[in-house]
């Protein structure tokens, strides 16, 4: 007698499916019962069971899955699909869900509205101060993990979520092929480490470290996990993670402003320091020693991932996170002169 094996399990993973696509279109719900509870606990646990551990074990299961889909992902397409039907819940339920909670502006109460050219030239100006301001006295050498907790205790005195404990903090397993592929940084979901390219020059270490670690506290936008980076180096007692962070989105900002503005923007980088024009310059030829095809793929790939998980913009979206630092700085300016007044 023939055999059929029950299609409940498929019929139970499709219902599954659907409810998150559902679930996906209520943020406020999703802050409060996934991101603020159900993800604190993941969160927490995932990195008590991996953070011990002194490599990255999401990096050796990255490798294993690709060997499988070589191997034999594409001999059986129908077992193929199930198994990626089965890896997009379970990122979901471990992680992506956080794609789909409330935006920053409604977080953080910050004004929403196109931002003007003359804002972004402030801004740029503000970021080359501080950058400036902060340039470490001694090389930057790398940073460690208590550096990097210790700006997100402080930061967590205001915003109790953004505690980080236990910590999961990692070089990448893949060298320097991670030069290749253009990261800096990466969150895996699965086992939720966060991990560092530190083949990097050193000055870009403290402020990528900061962005992966949003990512495990909840924030997987990339737009989010930068300003949430950046809040967390303004809380900061080290030099080099302030420089690292001022730094960044004053290039972010100036790159901004060069499209309305070229004068200006060209003026800001004669304005920089002797030691920025150095870093800057280190890694001018790190990017071009690297740049290729790989990283040409990885960045599109990449931005169709983004664009499928909710960020419309792409690339772009890194981009969006200054626009926050922007109305953060407005916003906190603003209740000052309130309570002075």
């Amino acid at each position: 007698m023939y055999y059929q094996r029950p299609r409940w399990k498929y019929v139970l993973l499709v219902v599954l499916i659907v409810l998150c696509w559902v679930w996906m279109n209520f943020p406020a719900s999703i802050d409060s019962w996934y991101t603020n509870c159900i993800f604190s606990f993941i969160g927490i646990g995932l990195r008590g069971i991996t953070g011990w551990i002194p490599f990255s074990i999401g990096d050796l299961l990255y490798i294993a899955l690709g060997y499988w889909l070589v191997v034999y992902g594409w001999r059986r397409l129908s077992r193929l699909a199930v198994v990626l039907a089965v890896a997009w819940l379970a990122f979901h339920v471990l992680w992506g869900f956080n794609y789909y909670r409330r935006s920053i502006p409604d977080q953080f109460g910050l004004r929403r509205g196109l931002v003007t050219a003359e804002e972004i030239k402030t801004f740029a100006e503000y970021s080359l101060t501080e950058a400036n301001r902060w340039v470490p006295t001694a090389p930057t050498t790398g940073i460690g993990i208590e550096q990097i907790k210790q700006s997100y205790d402080s930061l967590s005195t205001h915003y109790a979520s953004l505690r980080y404990r236990p910590v999961s903090y990692k070089s990448s397993s893949f060298g320097i092929l991670g030069n290749y592929m253009g990261y800096g940084g990466y969150y895996n979901p699965f086992t939720g480490e966060a991990q560092i390219n530190s083949k990097l020059p050193a000055f870009m270490h403290p402020y990528i470290a900061l962005h992966e670690v949003a990512h495990q506290l909840g924030y997987a936008k990339e737009s989010d996990a930068n300003f949430i980076g950046y809040l967390a180096a303004l809380h900061s007692v080290d030099s080099s993670i302030r420089y690292s962070a001022h730094l960044e989105l004053f290039l972010y900002a100036n790159n901004a402003l060069w499209r309305s503005d070229s004068l200006a923007a060209k003026n800001n980088k004669e304005r920089l320091s002797p030691r920025i024009k150095k870093d800057l310059a280190e890694y001018k030829v790190f990017a071009e020693t690297y740049f290729g095809p790989l990283d040409r793929f990885i960045t599109w790939f990449y931005s169709g991932f983004l664009r499928f998980n909710n960020q419309p913009e792409g690339m772009r979206s890194y981009n969006r996170g200054m626009l926050y630092a922007l109305r953060y700085h407005q916003h906190t300016t603003h209740n000052l002169q309130r309570t002075t007044l």
